[in-house]
């Protein structure tokens, strides 16, 4: 994949600067630093946001570009990170997976946010739902740990868990909540 957009101190495990256009491989981490924040393009065109004061990495990516088959599985480390799936989730959801020190998130093709902090994982599903007007299949995530699983099916709905607690019904997301997972993606100046 490429860093499509490096806003602010992006790097890698080795500690070079990371910029829009750089590639990104599997085994790489990406460290966005406060007041930063990257978007990552995979090949098979599933798209990463990764927040400031955020560490994710890469750890599994194959793609087909023909036949469409592949597996992504990435680990949050701490931080925040949206994922727009692409073809790898589109052709077979169950192969796009990403973890969290509190458990795991599979993705069925769709777009979800993961904030993780202190040991709690909170996982928003932002969709498309049902019904929704594009015609685009509707996606869920099924988010899961040694204690339990759900699965959130409903748009800006969001569970959460750690490694002692299973992961909670989901919920529908109240403005603060939503307005909180929103700030973790951004970028935002030092206020003086």
């Amino acid at each position: 994949g490429v860093i499509s957009a490096a806003i602010g101190e992006v790097y890698n495990q080795d500690g070079k600067k990371l910029s829009t256009g750089d590639k990104i491989y599997f085994g790489d981490s990406i460290i966005v630093k406060s007041n930063s924040n990257s978007q990552i393009m995979l090949l098979d065109e599933t798209v990463m946001t990764v927040g400031s004061n955020s560490e994710i990495k890469i750890d599994e990516f194959v793609y087909d570009k023909k036949s469409k088959d592949g597996k992504i599985l990435s680990t949050i480390k701490n931080g925040s990170m949206k994922v727009l799936t692409g073809g790898v989730s589109e052709k077979n959801p169950a192969n796009l997976e990403i973890k969290v020190p509190a458990g795991t998130i599979g993705s069925r093709g769709t777009e979800f946010q993961a904030l993780v902090d202190n040991g709690q994982s909170k996982i928003l599903l932002i969709g498309p739902g049902p019904n929704n007007t594009a015609g685009l299949r509707p996606g869920s995530i099924q988010v899961s740990n040694a204690l339990g699983s759900v699965l959130v099916n409903q748009p800006y709905s969001f569970t959460q868990m750690s490694q002692n607690v299973a992961p909670s019904t989901p919920v529908p997301v109240s403005a603060s909540e939503l307005k909180l997972f929103q700030q973790r993606l951004e970028a935002r100046a030092p206020t003086v």
